[in-house]
């Protein structure tokens, strides 16, 4: 019996312990999302709304969560909707998971679908409860609504507070509101001058000489002047020659008027003597005659 006593004693103790670790554990890892923010000063209207749209509660509830934040310069374009509107806003800046750069750096260049707490509520629709992350380049990502056709909107301009696996608070740069829920902001334009400027042309490197007068005179000596034609290309030569041995020969007219130019010339020569030798012995004819 004795035993048994101190068996079953030792069980409750083991119990009680177990439960006291899971209790200091629990409140080690619970949230409190008004005191996480309170050192950062950008995000006191975050902090204030949150409280204003009672989701502090909810965000406290959770151990693990990422917040898309927004800082107070930020904020100024949604504090005016209406609390409610207000509220579903907020709650799709609210990632049920743990989102940090380093695992956003995993990503790739690649899209994911981030569930929020607007998801939990019963009341999104066609995704409404859903962000896009998307990993366009390298250091460059960008959230926004997952519903078909919404923009993304959302640059990622750094991370703010980073407790894994529990807490991580990412500076983004625009809200993020899902189509039906209200109207979209959208993204401000880059500022004037922003884009990048041509790349200038590379500067000689002082080490390197430039050419002298004589490799110039050589240059200009060596390359050919305009009016020379460039010397045919061996391949355009053989175009040629097939041409010719593929079309039938066409007759050489110049080259007959140049072979019979010289024998007419002969002939009326032959016949020119002809006649003068004539002349000569019919003048001796008659002289001899006299």
């Amino acid at each position: 019996m004795g035993v048994s006593a101190n068996a079953n004693t030792g069980a409750f103790l083991l119990f009680f312990i177990a439960a006291i670790l899971l209790a200091l554990s629990t409140t080690c890892t619970a949230l409190n999302i008004t005191k996480s923010l309170a050192p950062y000063s950008d995000y006191s209207t975050l902090s204030d709304l949150f409280r204003k749209t009672k989701l502090t509660d909810a965000i406290n509830r959770r151990q693990t969560i990422t917040i898309l934040a927004l800082d107070n310069s930020s904020i100024q374009s949604i504090t005016d909707r209406s609390s409610d509107e207000l509220r579903k806003i907020l709650m799709n800046h609210i990632i049920l998971d743990y989102y940090d750069r380093q695992k956003i750096q995993k990503l790739g260049k690649k899209s994911a679908l981030l569930t929020t707490l607007y998801q939990t509520t019963g009341s999104a629709i066609n995704q409404q409860g859903f962000v896009n992350i998307t990993r366009i380049a390298r250091g460059e990502v960008v959230f926004g609504s997952a519903v078909k056709g919404a923009p993304l909107v959302g640059k990622l301009l750094g991370s703010v507070i980073s407790q894994p696996f529990n807490l991580s608070v990412l500076h983004i740069s625009t809200p993020i509101v899902a189509p039906g829920i209200g109207d979209a902001i959208l993204a401000p334009p880059p500022p004037p001058g922003s884009s990048k400027p041509p790349a200038a042309a590379p500067k000689k490197s002082p080490s390197s000489p430039g050419p002298s007068e004589e490799e110039e005179d050589e240059d200009e000596a060596e390359s050919p002047s305009p009016s020379e034609s460039p010397a045919e290309s061996p391949k355009a030569g053989k175009a040629k020659a097939k041409s010719r041995s593929e079309s039938p020969p066409e007759p050489d007219s110049d080259e007959d008027d140049d072979a019979e130019e010289p024998t007419s010339s002969a002939s009326s020569r032959v016949v020119w003597l002809r006649v003068g030798v004539a002349a000569v012995i019919g003048l001796i004819a008659s002289l001899v005659a006299f």
